[in-house]
Parts: structure tokens; C-alpha cells; sequence
């Protein structure tokens, strides 16, 4: 049975305002650490866009990342998540990854072609603000360039009293939604040693630094353009009538 595209919505811009959280030193469970890897070129910092670590390791919570399968990438957000949290989702698929070759989608139910599924809730002390996880029951294969893309990743949000600094604020919640989504379509860290290679720089995909950098750097906007090709606008215009 054929399986129809989510409704495309509007996704609204909302003014971005400072936090007043201050920093937190707790474990930021985005932490997906992998090899050094290479500037892609001299002009270029932070690291590659690509798949990265294992999905089935014995590791609690379960997280990897993967990417997308294309350009087009349709967010489902789940009653769970509360709507302040919610807004910082959205803000971030039209202001971060709005901005490249990249479409954000955000779909009002989970149909066969969602890439990712966000919850929320107290997920208990267990050192993680927020993770992405391709399950095993996904929709995931192996594209050319020998990535796992994946479709119904999760990405969880964890409101245990622990991770208040993560997401307390608008700018705290405005860094978590861009690094964790950033997660789903193959960012990596990046800019703060010891978890990468690469100078500092004000980049959401920074890790644990609540309250911190809330929208990409360059770089990552030219890492996603060179992964993910443009796609068809005449194909992007039927799908916007869905």
C-alpha cells in the first residue's frame, strides 16, 4: 500500500533571545565520539558530515548518528515534547538547516518516509541531556558514499531536573535542538578538544555547552551542502501540495 507524504508546514521564525542559564559541566549524551578525522580542506574546520559509531552497542541511552537518505528531511514532533521546546525545533529547521541545500519538512504524522521522530520526557539521571538512535526496526540502509542513512531516528529530549541547564532557557533549548537534529543528518562534534579536532568556534555542534552556540558555523553549512545535493525543484513543488 502506497504510503502518503506528511503535510508540509510552515515552519514559523521565532526571534531567538539570550538564555540565562549559565554553563553546565555535565555529560551532554550527544557525546558521539569518534577517530580524529581530517580538515576537509585548509580553508575548512570541524569534521565531516557522516555516519558514526555502532547503533547496537551496549551503551545506555542506545545512540549513534546517522544520515538522511536525501536532501528532504521530514521532522515529526511528538505530543511529549513541550512547545517551548517544541518552537526551538522548529526555529532551527528554518533558521540553521534552512539556510543550506537541506529542506525541512515538518510532518503532522509519521508515514514511511519520516527520517526522524522527536520525544520527550524524564529519561531519569542516566548522563544524557539529549541523543539521537536509529533503531533496529528502522528503515536504514548503506548509501554510496558507505554512510547508514536512517529513517524514524529518535531524538530525545531528557526532562529529568539533572539536565535544567540543557534546556531551561530559550538559548539552551535553542543549542540542544540544533546539535541533536544536527545529529540526524550526519554532524559530528566539533571545535572544542579534547572531543574533536579543529580550533573553537561559535557552532551548535560544540559539545556540552549548554546555553552556548545555537546556530551553525559556516563550515557546518558547507559540509551539508557538499553531502546533500540541492534538490529538484520541480519534484520540491509536488511534494509541498502533500
Amino acid at each position: 500500500m502506497a504510503v502518503r507524504h506528511g503535510v508540509r508546514r510552515g515552519i514559523h521564525s521565532f526571534r531567538r533571545r539570550p538564555g540565562i542559564a549559565g554553563a553546565a559541566s555535565l555529560l551532554l549524551a550527544v557525546a558521539l565520539l569518534g577517530p580524529t578525522a581530517s580538515v576537509v580542506t585548509a580553508a575548512h574546520g570541524g569534521k565531516p558530515v557522516g555516519s558514526l559509531l555502532s547503533c547496537d552497542r551496549p551503551v545506555n541511552p542506545p545512540r549513534c548518528v546517522s544520515v538522511g537518505d536525501d536532501s528532504r528531511h521530514r521532522v515529526y514532533i511528538d505530543p511529549s515534547v513541550p512547545a517551548e521546546l517544541a518552537d526551538a525545533v522548529r526555529r532551527t529547521m528554518a533558521e540553521d538547516y534552512g539556510t543550506t541545500t537541506l529542506v525541512l519538512i515538518e510532518q503532522t504524522r509519521v508515514t514511511g518516509l519520516t527520517d526522524v521522530i522527536v520525544f520527550a520526557g524524564d529519561r531519569g539521571q542516566n548522563g544524557a541531556a539529549g541523543w539521537v538512535y536509529c533503531p533496529s526496526d528502522a528503515p536504514q540502509g548503506i548509501n554510496a558514499r558507505g554512510d547508514r542513512w536512517c529513517r524514524h531516528q529518535e531524538l530525545h529530549f531528557n526532562l529529568n531536573a539533572r539536565y535544567a541547564a540543557y534546556l531551561g532557557d530559550d538559548a539552551s533549548r535553542d543549542y540542544m535542538a540544533c546539535h541533536e537534529l544536527g545529529h540526524t543528518i550526519g554532524m559530528r562534534h566539533w571545535g572544542n578538544p579534547p572531543h574533536s579536532d579543529g580550533p573553537a568556534a561559535a557552532t551548535c555542534m560544540n559539545a556540552d555547552t549548554p546555553n552556548g552556540p545555537v546556530d551553525l558555523h559556516e563550515f557546518d553549512r558547507d559540509h551539508l551542502n557538499a553531502y546533500y545535493p540541492a534538490p529538484d525543484q520541480h519534484l520540491l513543488r509536488c511534494l509541498s501540495q502533500f
